[in-house]
C-alpha cells in the first residue's frame, strides 16, 4: 500500500504556489483596473506572483551554516602571519 500522505516540503511547496498565485492575480486585477489596461495587469501579476511563491517557498528551509570547521584544520593556523584563520570572519 501506498503511502498517501504528502511529505512537508511537498506541502509547503504546493501552499506556496497557491500562495503566490493568489497574491499574484489581486495585484494583477486591481493594476490591470486602475491602469485601463488588462494585459499589463495580468502580467505585473504574474511577475509578483512569482516572486512571493519563491519566497514563500525559501521560508522554513535550512540554511546551511555560514562557516564549517573541517576537523583536519581544526586549531590550524595560518603559516604566513601566524594567525588563526578563522578570526579574520
Amino acid at each position: 500500500m501506498a503511502d498517501e500522505q504528502m511529505s512537508g516540503n511537498e506541502m509547503r511547496q504546493r501552499l506556496s504556489w497557491g500562495g503566490g498565485i493568489a497574491i499574484g492575480m489581486g495585484i494583477g486585477v486591481a493594476t490591470g483596473s486602475a491602469l485601463d489596461n488588462m494585459g499589463v495587469g495580468i502580467a505585473i501579476g504574474i511577475a509578483v506572483g512569482l516572486v512571493f511563491a519563491i519566497a514563500i517557498g525559501s521560508i522554513g528551509r535550512r540554511r546551511k551554516p555560514r562557516h564549517t570547521v573541517d576537523e583536519a584544520t581544526d586549531g590550524a593556523t595560518d603559516e604566513a602571519t601566524g594567525e588563526d584563520p578563522d578570526s579574520a570572519l
